[in-house]
């Protein structure tokens, strides 16, 4: 397993013809903190979009590919400034529960 770096990653400064100038951070060139904004793609699931309530009542198949979104949201959002956005990581435990609580029985 690979382990993150214990400080987050930051945007590389930008060199320009007039000296090095810092670029604006995420949140200042979009208006929104990088972890709120969207996603790129449709195979993440960003915190401002839907989440169900009932996990336990989705199938299978659609709590699979929740798990993944989340899982993809949380990716994106390692490579943001902030880190991973608290609404993310609580929605990625709750997937990875229902998954588990759906998982085989273990003999005991």
């Amino acid at each position: 397993m690979h382990s993150l770096p214990a400080t987050p990653v930051t945007a590389p400064t930008v060199a320009s013809l007039g000296g090095d100038a810092d670029p604006a951070p995420a949140h200042d060139r979009a208006g929104l903190a990088a972890a709120d904004a969207g996603p790129a793609d449709e195979t993440a699931l960003a915190p401002a979009e839907e989440f169900p309530e009932g996990l336990e009542e989705l199938p299978l198949a659609e709590l699979q590919v929740l798990h993944s979104r989340v899982t993809r949201q949380v990716e994106h959002e390692h490579l943001s400034p902030e880190g991973p956005h608290p609404l993310t990581r609580d929605r990625q435990h709750d997937v990875a529960a229902e998954l588990a609580a759906r998982g085989p029985r273990r003999a005991g």
